[in-house]
């Protein structure tokens, strides 16, 4: 029976495609089913196996529940659906699928067909753009969140009521992710510095850390809709009820429930309209200041941290459970990045159309600012002409007032300057993100438009084309011309606030047995030890000075005095400065390999004694490089340091040139035998401006040979798979290496430091 089951087989998946335990597995599902069955399965097994040789294991895992609600004519149907979803959202989706054979392809052959995102953009998209006043877009995905730039949403719905339902349901996510939006649940409308992904980051726990931000943030999104959109709300009373009940959340009570069990059936019933269940004073003091907060994040940063003390010192062996199914999940990541890429797309857009607006006039004579101005001039968000609404006279809104269909004006060399509708629409937008319409963004427009037109009273310094002031200035080599651009990218310095957290000491226990061995590996090179021959006193006779001082002897000649050698100990005299990349690049997998490098680089280099410093650079457009303080040369390894190290986290762009002068400068005043630059990165130099191929590489190379010239020794690490194309140009031949495995890059990093100063 088995040999005409493997003739069977071979027909449709060739037996070079199969190892032993693959055709094994296979047969332990075969064997059980009737011939017809059994012929039916080979048959789709031969159409999923070149797919996917995983899938087919699942869909072999499947097959008994499936049989039991499918026949045998039923099964390359369903074998179509699940290749369709497979194709569209991946393995896991797939999996989902099969999960539910009734729902997902049994209620639609029976004529309760689920509704699927294409058929109700046309309805949807106008609805949420009209909500938002944004042009948010709708995408479908495997997985409930936005980038704040577009919703993705489920692919269908498909339950057991109505179309109208499924739609329903449709809306009330699009909405809760327009109100997450709203409501800055990513905290791009603040002003402080620290960042969501910063404030997870404090926690030793931080999966736990944004669950529990997440669910607190949902309590807000909520309560803001239903007073908002209260019909909408309402008119989920039902499917409230029904989600409480199915997770269990009806009976809960301060003695009976944990935090997170009492917060979410205390937001089930809040949005159902139902008695609210009674919380402990803690937990309610928590949801009273949540939904107090309005939009100020410092006071859900507060109300998250007591929650997560509350829920890890009364559970310890709690699990967390699944978000909710309105909640979908939180990518702070994609988030920014998103706002970074709509900041510049709104830039162009009101540079172009400001300047097509703008009356064509000569140069006018600028007057001079005060130093403070041009002090911040470069800073973005602090130094910006406000494009403030106004009514026809001239006098500014009410805030109270409607701003959608009122004109907005610009003042230009003391004239009102009318702003079209598509540009009061760009400008709110602007203003949204920074609090004001930069200076430069409108310098800009005007010397498009071919002037030189100022807001009153506001000092005009240019993102593009003229050199900026204040702050530490660097030149950029411009290979085109063969010339500096003076005073051209300006450099920022911020410190990193440490992190809390187990991520040093578990990056310290993975790694225990490596970093032993390196401490005794660095421990002996402390000093160098090397024998000095010919010399006139030392530790022992040199054999071969003495030979030839008796040919010589020999042969009539006056012989030489040095017959002896000496033992000489050359202490080290080293500083290097590790240059990290954190650009947005790194995250992941990447980023944690260089924290876990710069862990065991430490470890080991404290044993050693070697003067080292440690620094992060980022950068976003020419008027803001910025550098990142971790470690300098005087500070000692601390718990401090740690922190710092662990709260590395991604920023913006690779501009390497401005780092890289700046660095030399600070190495040239260290007083070394050797000095060196080395530098961690991922990736090319590239901004967000037109720092890009041939000129970010031509600035990089002409930085390090300024290094070069000062006395430095620059040297590259890097994991990019492209790097041997560009490298060996910016570092020259032996400057560099290329680490293809990420997660070799921990244990790879000491040992290149070693080969470098032995």
């Amino acid at each position: 029976m088995k040999n005409g089951l493997i003739e069977r087989l071979q027909k449709v998946i060739p037996v070079e495609w199969l190892n032993d335990w693959e055709r094994d597995e296979i047969f332990s599902h075969l064997t059980y089913h009737e011939p017809l069955v059994e012929k039916a399965v080979i048959e789709q097994l031969g159409i999923i196996w070149p797919i996917s040789s995983a899938l087919c294991f699942y869909f072999l895992d499947h097959l008994k529940n499936g049989l039991a609600c499918l026949s045998t004519e039923q099964l390359p149907d369903w074998v179509k659906g699940i290749l369709d979803v497979y194709e569209a959202d991946g393995l896991q989706a797939a999996r989902r699928y099969m999960d539910d054979v009734e729902g997902n392809f049994l209620c639609r052959i029976r004529g309760e067909k689920g509704l699927t995102l294409a058929e109700i953009i046309p309805k949807l998209l106008p609805y949420i753009r009209g909500l938002s006043r944004k042009t948010l877009d709708l995408q479908p995905s495997a997985s409930l969140h936005t980038d704040t730039n577009t919703l993705f949403l489920p692919r269908e719905i498909t339950s057991p009521a109505n179309l109208s339902h499924n739609f329903y349901i449709y809306k009330l996510l699009a909405s809760f992710l327009w109100a997450g939006i709203e409501q800055d649940i990513y905290c791009q409308q603040q002003t402080d510095p620290e960042t969501l992904e910063n404030f997870i980051l404090s926690f030793e726990d931080q999966k736990l850390a944004m669950a529990c931000y997440h669910l607190l943030q949902t309590v807000r999104v909520a309560d803001f809709l239903k007073a908002y959109l209260p019909g909408l709300i309402r008119d989920g009373q039902t499917f409230f009820r029904r989600l409480r009940k199915e997770a269990d959340l009806t009976d809960i009570s301060p003695e009976t429930g944990d935090g997170f069990a009492a917060v979410r059936s205390w937001l089930l019933a809040h949005c159902a309209n139902d008695p609210l269940p009674e919380l402990s004073g803690e937990t309610e003091s928590i949801i009273r200041k949540v939904v107090a907060s309005d939009t100020h994040h410092k006071e859900v940063f507060a109300a998250t941290t007591n929650f997560y003390e509350r829920v890890r010192c009364h559970q310890e062996d709690f699990t967390l459970p699944c978000p909710l199914f309105f909640q979908g999940e939180l990518r702070p990541q994609e988030a920014r990045m998103a706002r970074l890429s709509r900041r510049e797309e709104h830039k162009q857009q009101f540079i172009k159309a400001l300047a097509a607006v703008i009356p064509s006039r000569s140069a006018a004579t600028q007057t001079e600012a005060e130093p403070a101005e041009k002090n911040q001039a470069h800073e973005v968000s602090e130094s910006g002409a406000s494009v403030s609404p106004m009514h026809q006279d001239g006098k500014k809104e009410k805030p109270e007032e409607d701003r959608q269909d009122d004109p907005r004006y610009i003042c230009l060399d003391d004239e009102h300057l009318e702003l079209p509708e598509e540009l009061r629409h760009v400008a709110r937008e602007i203003e949204d993100d920074l609090g004001a319409v930069p200076s430069f963004y409108i310098a800009s427009a005007s010397q498009m438009a071919g002037g030189r037109g100022r807001a009153s009273g506001i000092n005009l310094q240019p993102e593009e084309g003229l050199p900026l002031h204040g702050g530490l200035l660097y030149d950029e080599w411009d290979f085109r011309r063969c010339g500096f651009r003076k005073n051209w990218c300006s450099l920022i310095e911020k410190r990193i606030v440490p992190a809390k957290g187990t991520f040093v000491s578990h990056t310290m226990e993975k790694y225990r047995g490596q970093i032993l061995q390196l401490k005794r590996q660095f421990e002996m090179m402390r000093t160098q030890q090397r024998f000095v021959k010919r010399q006139k006193d030392g530790d022992d006779i040199d054999l071969d000075a003495l030979t030839e001082a008796y040919a010589d002897v020999r042969a009539g000649l006056v012989p030489s005095e040095r017959l002896f050698v000496r033992l000489q100990r050359d202490e080290r005299d080293i500083a290097a400065l590790f240059l990290v990349d954190m650009s947005s690049s790194t995250e992941g997998w990447v980023g944690t390999a260089l924290k876990e490098s710069l862990v065991l680089l430490s470890e080991a280099l404290h044993s050693l004694g070697d003067r080292y410093a440690i620094y992060g650079f980022s950068g976003m457009r020419r008027s803001r490089s910025e550098i990142f303080h971790v470690k300098d040369f005087t500070e000692p390894y601390s718990e401090e340091i740690k922190g710092r190290i662990a709260a590395i986290s991604p920023m913006d762009y690779t501009r390497m040139g401005p780092p890289i002068r700046h660095f030399t400068m600070v190495l040239k005043d260290v007083d070394a035998r050797v000095r060196l630059l080395i530098i961690l990165t991922d990736g090319k130099p590239e901004d967000y401006d037109d720092y890009k191929g041939e000129y970010a590489i031509e600035d990089t190379r002409h930085a390090l040979i300024e290094a070069k010239a000062a006395g430095i020794h620059p040297f590259c690490i890097s994991i990019d798979k492209e790097a041997q194309d560009y490298l060996g140009h910016i570092f020259g031949e032996i400057n560099y290496t290329f680490i293809n495995d990420v997660k070799k890059l921990p244990l790879r990093v000491p040992e290149i430091y070693r080969t470098l100063t032995s």
